[in-house]
């Protein structure tokens, strides 16, 4: 199971390239509008300072309107995905389940869609002075749960169908996938991880896996599709096999 060529792993929202062709005035309207907000605080900005001749100041808060820019522009493009995103659910609810692998089919071309809007505030949020906010944040903001003390900043993890617990360790490189492709066939199924486990470096969790608490995944372990991992045990290989404490030593 795997994704398929056009739709390339670089971001937790791959889409069809041919959805990105068909909706891309909606992606643009989405970029337009987040930028609204900047616009006129920008415009202020240089009223209040420039204008009024006051530039030690202009140039003293400078560093402090960039960062601030750069958030408004993250909450803002936030805020208009969210609401459009809402509409969309409204048009097609989301669901688990096997779907053909092919934009007639709805629930494969709306999950798409959904990737889409969220594909620009996904966007802000890798490239701002604060990447962790990508997952700790942003991704809460689109339904993924993450528990308290939690740490999933170098981890891919899909945009949705995703229930992390507290104090959970992911690590470098992991790839949590709520979604797969096998063939002409497309995979939504949640993923759920539960308390305190801890994943190795380049771990994969395909769609469907559950993971009891206090369980340890090992470094270049992946799971099948569906597969539970027991509470309180520790796996490794490929696919995850479980080890006992004594194989360890």
């Amino acid at each position: 199971m795997s994704g398929p060529a056009s739709m390339k792993l670089a971001s937790p929202t791959p889409v069809d390239a041919k959805i990105r062709k068909r909706y891309l005035l909606l992606y643009l309207l989405i970029i337009f509008i987040s930028f609204i907000p900047l616009t006129i605080f920008e415009y202020y900005y240089y009223q209040w300072f420039w204008v009024s001749s006051l530039f030690w100041l202009f140039w003293l808060l400078l560093p402090l309107n960039i960062l601030i820019a750069i958030y408004l522009l993250l909450f803002c493009s936030i805020i208009i995905s969210r609401i459009i995103l809402s509409i969309v659910n409204l048009i097609h609810k989301p669901k688990e389940g096997i779907f053909k692998r092919d934009i007639a089919d709805k629930d494969f071309k709306y999950w798409n869609i959904r990737n889409l809007i969220k594909k620009w505030p996904m966007f802000v949020a890798f490239t701002n002075p604060l990447p962790w906010l990508k997952n700790r944040f942003v991704l809460r903001c689109f339904g993924v749960k993450i528990g308290k003390h939690s740490a999933c900043d170098q981890a891919w993890i899909s945009s949705e169908f995703v229930s992390i617990g507290k104090n959970v360790i992911c690590g470098i490189s992991s790839a949590i996938l709520s979604y797969g492709i096998e063939q002409d066939k497309f995979y939504i199924q949640k993923i759920i991880v539960g308390d305190n486990v801890l994943m190795g470096s380049k771990v994969v969790l395909m769609p469907g896996t559950k993971i009891g608490e206090n369980t340890n995944v090992f470094a270049h372990t992946y799971t099948l599709s569906g597969q539970i991992l027991e509470a309180n045990s520790n796996y490794r290989g490929h696919p995850a096999k479980s080890i006992e404490d004594s194989e360890l030593k």
